[in-house]
């Protein structure tokens, strides 16, 4: 495989002053030792056709391909010899040059540039979700904000003064350097926990101020519901005493219908003695 030699950085009046100092210091060597010029024709530069040959072997074969093929935008095609039209391999260079062109430079690359894009999103994706709930959640309890709505405590205060992540690593940290001789009774327990690596001591889905609240809410609705019974056992009291009037009326009543029925009974007999005076 030929490949275009690669033109020098240097200008043509660089090259040209290059030149002319070696040719002066050649007519010098030879002056001083006798010897004689070799004579080289006009345009004779060492190559004939300014090509290279670098496939003499497979390894630099690889490392041509790789090398050029991967860093310029149309693939190996753009640094191999350009081929004639009129040769019998050219429609063969043609398909390769595209095929290479394709594959490897439109689909193998964009796959690699894919997933290292995808991976730094997921990287991203995942730190966002660790700041949301660093956000969102209490460190220490694991409660959300939406649990302090309408509470005494706000979440803020919560994390900040009730549960403040670095009070609990400061006290790891005393109960890890002080004496375990001067330790009191949660410190002991605390540093026992910490030895059997069990997280038990942490205040898990629950908080102070969030228990407080909750019994206030049940005396509340304990003084509600004896609100609630006093107030039942009044109307009771009235339906009651209402009861007991209903209950003498109808006494009352029965007891003048059976006055007027024996009134009613009586009055024949009298009627009866009276007729023949």
């Amino acid at each position: 495989m030929d490949v275009e030699r690669l033109k020098n950085r240097t200008s043509l009046t660089d090259s040209g002053t290059d030149s002319t100092t070696s040719l002066t210091m050649m007519v010098e060597t030879c002056s001083r030792e006798n010897c004689t010029l070799p004579t080289l024709k006009p345009g004779e530069d060492g190559d004939k056709d300014g090509m290279e040959r670098t496939c003499d072997t497979l390894l630099m074969c690889i490392v041509t391909v790789l090398n050029q093929g991967l860093r310029n935008g149309g693939g190996v095609g753009d640094v191999l010899r350009k081929p004639s039209k009129e040769e019998p391999l050219f429609a063969a260079r043609v398909v390769y040059d595209l095929l290479f062109y394709f594959i490897v430079i439109i689909i193998v690359l964009n796959l690699i540039f894919g997933v290292i894009i995808d991976t730094f999103a997921d990287l991203r994706s995942e730190k966002q979700k660790k700041e949301e709930i660093l956000k969102t959640t209490c460190f220490i309890c694991g409660l959300e904000r939406d649990k302090f709505d309408n509470k005494t405590v706000s979440f803020e205060e919560h994390i900040k003064s009730e549960h403040n992540m670095w009070h609990y690593l400061y006290f790891i940290v005393l109960v890890r350097v002080k004496d375990p001789t001067e330790y009191t009774g949660p410190e002991s327990y605390v540093a026992q926990m910490i030895a059997e690596k069990n997280l038990e001591w942490f205040p898990r889905m629950r908080a102070m101020s969030l228990v407080s609240n909750e019994g206030d809410n049940e005396q509340n609705e304990i003084r509600n519901l004896q609100d609630r019974l006093e107030s039942t056992m009044i109307l009771v009291k009235q339906l009651s005493g209402q009861l007991a009037e209903l209950k003498e009326q109808m006494t009352e009543q029965r007891k003048n219908k059976q006055r007027l029925g024996f009134l009613g009974s009586n009055a024949p007999h009298v009627n009866h003695h009276s007729s023949p005076h």
